[in-house]
């Protein structure tokens, strides 16, 4: 099992989906670690137990297992030993999709610049490199850019926002994309073939021919 990958979908589609509260969230984790995360399916796990590792008291260990019960995320027992447990992960819950599954109408009223939400389709479009200089980019390192700047009414929309690194990001700032891209070409960090190449990529996200793929 890759546990990178379990972990991923817990924070970004299960918690979300379940809108968990900070004792269920930990809850859900203890419990996660006492079973699956260990290779057990079901564990029996004492409510003084939980509310140690908690540090609450046993009436809010009771009503957050309660909770995640009722939300379907742990099966659930009451023995004398305890509560028999196990946790179900994100793939075993009718969970929506890690992103939002979107028509192609959609897509044209996204704002893809705030909260930085729809850096992972922008990224993939790129291939994981600055829309300007190519250099290889991570999503730690990287920047969101306006090519028509919002000085200059350029908007949100996928045709205008793409990923850069955080030199260009500053060092373009305002200005233009095509003339920074000729910048790039006469300091020789484009070659005549990038150069060609941004230039058309730019003519080709105006015109929305370059979407990024949300459903992926």
């Amino acid at each position: 099992m890759d546990w990178q990958v379990v972990l991923k979908d817990i924070e970004d589609r299960l918690i979300p989906h379940f809108q968990f509260d900070i004792w269920e969230r930990g809850l859900y984790y203890l419990l996660l670690r006492h079973t699956r995360l260990i290779g057990l399916e079901t564990a029996t796990i004492a409510l003084p137990a939980i509310s140690k590792a908690l540090n609450c008291s046993e009436s809010k260990s009771r009503e957050a297992i309660r909770a995640l019960s009722g939300k379907g995320c742990i099966e659930l027992q009451q023995t004398r030993k305890g509560h028999y447990v196990k946790v179900l992960l994100p793939d075993e819950l009718p969970l929506p999709a890690n992103e939002r599954e979107l028509s192609t109408e959609d897509i044209e009223t996204i704002d893809f610049f705030k909260n930085r939400e729809y850096l992972g389709p922008l990224l993939r479009r790129e291939q994981n490199r600055c829309f300007y200089c190519l250099r290889e980019i991570k999503e730690d390192s990287c920047e969101l850019d306006h090519v028509v700047s919002q000085l200059n009414a350029g908007d949100n929309s996928y045709r205008n926002i793409v990923v850069s690194c955080h030199q260009c990001n500053t060092k373009k700032q305002g200005g233009g994309a095509e003339d920074y891209i000729r910048q790039l070409y006469r300091k020789a960090l484009l070659s005549e073939e990038e150069f060609e190449g941004r230039i058309s990529a730019i003519e080709a996200l105006k015109d929305g021919r370059i979407k990024p793929e949300i459903n992926c």
